[in-house]
């Protein structure tokens, strides 16, 4: 038997893989969206959808096919910061509030 707290009250301690929680829409999934800033200012979000959409390494991957290199790129728990040279980093900023508003 299972309780409302997921206890199995045939075994203590053990929680069954079977239960089910109405209120799983409001927990946060883990990295579920990555923050992205550029030089300090955020950009927009990276969703992550699926296997296969390149994961936390999507945006660097997209930008280095833009033909972008000389950039630093670092995964700060939920966030994406990318640290590149001011000549470009408008340029970087709008490509990129385009890439992740249509992904």
């Amino acid at each position: 038997m299972i309780n409302l707290n997921g206890q199995n009250t045939i075994a203590p301690g053990i929680i069954s893989a079977m239960t089910t929680y109405e209120e799983d829409s409001l927990l946060k999934k883990s990295q579920d969206a990555l923050n992205v800033y550029v030089n300090g200012d955020f950009v927009g979000k990276k969703v992550l959808v699926a296997n296969g959409d390149g994961g936390i390494n999507a945006v660097k991957e997209y930008l280095l096919n833009k033909g972008y290199s000389g950039f630093e790129y670092k995964i700060d728990g939920n966030n994406i910061m990318i640290q590149i040279d001011k000549g470009v980093c408008d340029e970087i900023k709008r490509l990129l509030n385009v890439y992740l508003t249509i992904r």
